[in-house]
């Protein structure tokens, strides 16, 4: 390893200590973030310029949009409303509620929108129904999370309709073109798995969710209270149906893009955003209020490091080390294996793009080298690098959800061990049976 890998695992490690006891001594994962990119900025490993537009990048904005947007829906009366029907038709059960934002979450993350897009919708929405449940939101938040990112993209609808042209690109542009995936053969390669994670998140997750939270929750959920607890007198007639109405457009918007071509998913949620402060259904002050700035920092620290671990090569390396262990070895589970737990694992620590950018080259070659079906090891490649939950690094859902729900690094780490070891069982034997590198 050069000397830069080794500055780069420091840094890395310096964030990940510092999330886990930071809130011993009173310091917020906030401020571990903004140290961090502080440290990769002065480090050299990246340009600044690069560590600078970590604070402007697309999912940075989107979340700040779509955060502002569930504020103008929170302001209005739509939560009491849904609440008081949740409420009824699930006769006050915590699973029926808990089933049925988990489903509502598969549903919006298999019609098109990525699972940050999905969660930063359905995440405020489900903490202000706990706080007119009067439930501890540490109990349901990351259980919706796990399903908005684990079993996103499997219905072969939206993205999930894609992905098998993506690949076969993928694979003539390594020159490996003896096999070619078929649209419906990532629906059967996930659907077993997703199907397993939804039900561990209704059923067995919460069982592992911290009663009460762990950190301070800082976000503002639903504007329609002020900070001594009293009623904020409700919106008038005509902002009532706007805040309704922008909330829906630019939700079927983001659902919509992939086929309607409108613009950038950040873009649809900043235009919202910039329409409920035109039309007066939030206040300035709410808005701003409404931006999550410890989830921008987390982010931007993420982006930071996982670029720093590609540009210095340690991510690379990681994976050629991978690559090499695998000698000239026949059986399929191990290959397939080889290729899901490692990048599992590196996914929960750098941008899931940027493990995929890593292993998918890595994983043709060694396919074409060792002549088998590459068909399965990639399907599992895909599911790995979307499938992370147990740090904040990898997706923003990850930080959002720990300001929701109130989580802190141990509680992660908790709450994902048993999963993770599940997913990593199921999704292996499953895909590699279906899909046999070698027929």
């Amino acid at each position: 390893m050069t000397s830069q890998m080794w500055l780069c695992l420091a840094i890395f490690l310096f964030m990940i200590v510092g999330y886990v006891v930071g809130p011993k001594f009173k310091i917020s994962n906030g401020v571990i973030a903004t140290v961090t990119v502080a440290l990769v900025s002065w480090s050299g490993l990246v340009e600044v310029k690069s560590v600078l537009g970590n604070f402007a990048t697309k999912n940075a904005l989107q979340i700040i949009g779509m955060f502002i947007v569930a504020a103008g829906f929170n302001r209005t009366q739509a939560v009491k409303k849904m609440s008081a029907l949740v409420y009824k038709v699930s006769g006050g059960s915590f699973t029926k509620v808990l089933g049925g934002y988990v489903l509502m979450g598969f549903a919006l993350a298999n019609l098109g929108l990525s699972p940050m897009t999905t969660f930063a919708i359905i995440g405020p929405l489900a903490a202000a129904c706990c706080s007119e449940f009067n439930i501890s939101p540490s109990k349901m938040i990351m259980p919706i999370a796990l399903v908005c990112i684990g079993a996103a993209g499997v219905l072969p609808i939206g993205q999930g309709a894609i992905t098998y042209a993506t690949m076969n690109g993928y694979l003539e542009s390594y020159g490996y073109t003896d096999y070619q995936m078929q649209l419906l053969d990532p629906f059967k390669g996930r659907i077993i798995t997703a199907i397993i994670i939804i039900l561990y998140a209704i059923f067995i997750m919460p069982k592992f969710c911290p009663d009460q939270p762990s950190v301070p929750i800082t976000l503002t959920t639903a504007a329609g209270k002020k900070k001594d607890g009293k009623e904020v007198p409700p919106l008038s007639p005509v902002k009532e149906a706007l805040g309704y109405g922008i909330f829906v457009l630019t939700t079927l918007c983001l659902i919509f893009n992939s086929k309607l071509n409108i613009g950038e998913a950040w873009q649809i949620a900043y235009t919202g955003a910039a329409l409920l402060l035109l039309t007066g259904v939030l206040t300035p002050k709410e808005a701003v209020n409404a931006i999550p700035m410890r989830i921008v920092m987390m982010l931007a620290a993420a982006q930071s490091i996982g670029g720093a671990m590609t540009e210095c090569g340690l991510g690379t390396l990681i994976g050629d080390t991978l690559a090499n262990s695998l000698g000239g070895t026949t059986n399929g589970y191990v290959i397939g294996a080889a290729f899901f737990i490692i990048p599992f694992i590196m996914t929960q620590l750098m941008n899931n793009a940027s493990v995929g950018n890593i292993f998918r080259p890595i994983l043709i070659l060694t396919c074409a080298s060792l002549k088998c079906d590459p068909i399965g090891p990639l399907i599992l490649l895909q599911a790995a690098s979307l499938t992370a939950f147990m740090t904040p690094m990898a997706t923003g859902s990850v930080p959002i959800a720990m300001d929701l729900g109130g989580y802190d690094q141990k509680d992660l780490l908790k709450m994902g061990w048993l999963p993770s070891i599940i997913i990593c069982i199921v999704s292996i034997l499953w895909v590699m049976t279906v899909f046999p590198a070698y027929h």
